[in-house]
């Protein structure tokens, strides 16, 4: 895992029995980790703590659970989809409508790294990821969600 890429981590959407959105949780499919390569880049300085010397993964998360993701209408019906296939792009437009168009993958990192733990990020407190869902989502930056699921455009 270059430094130079954004990391996505997955969520599932926890609805109540009407519908309305109650929060989010990690998905245990997403992927996550410390790279066994990559040292921890200069934005990562403050998590640190989390990641030892090596990049942390993920970096943010959106969406990623198929059973709770993203409506996609095609061919005339309509499907639940979600994975990376939904996280990236998801990720990315966000990113986009934010408007900054920063000059590297790094200096976007760099800002979003510096709005950890604001309002700007949704906090991913509780689910696991990983092998054998080893690693767990807790307050503050985790390993499953990173700094946690954009609240709109502002983080970024």
């Amino acid at each position: 895992m270059p430094r130079n890429v954004v990391a996505a981590g997955g969520t599932t959407v926890l609805r109540d029995a009407s519908g309305v959105f109650q929060g989010e949780a990690s998905w245990v499919d997403a992927g996550a980790g410390r790279s066994t390569f990559v040292s921890r880049p200069s934005y990562q300085a403050a998590v640190q703590s989390v990641v030892g010397t090596k990049r942390g993964i993920a970096d943010l998360a959106v969406v990623a659970n198929p059973n709770t993701g993203v409506w996609v209408r095609s061919n005339g019906a309509w499907y639940v989809v979600g994975g990376t296939s939904v996280s990236s792009p998801v990720l990315a437009a966000i990113t986009n409508t934010a408007g900054h168009f920063l000059a590297s993958s790094t200096a976007e990192l760099s800002r979003v790294y510096a709005n950890l733990g604001t309002a700007a990020f949704r906090d991913i407190k509780t689910g696991a990821c990983g092998t054998n869902q080893s690693l767990r989502a807790v307050t503050g930056y985790d390993l499953c969600t990173g700094v946690g699921s954009p609240f709109g455009r502002n983080g970024l």
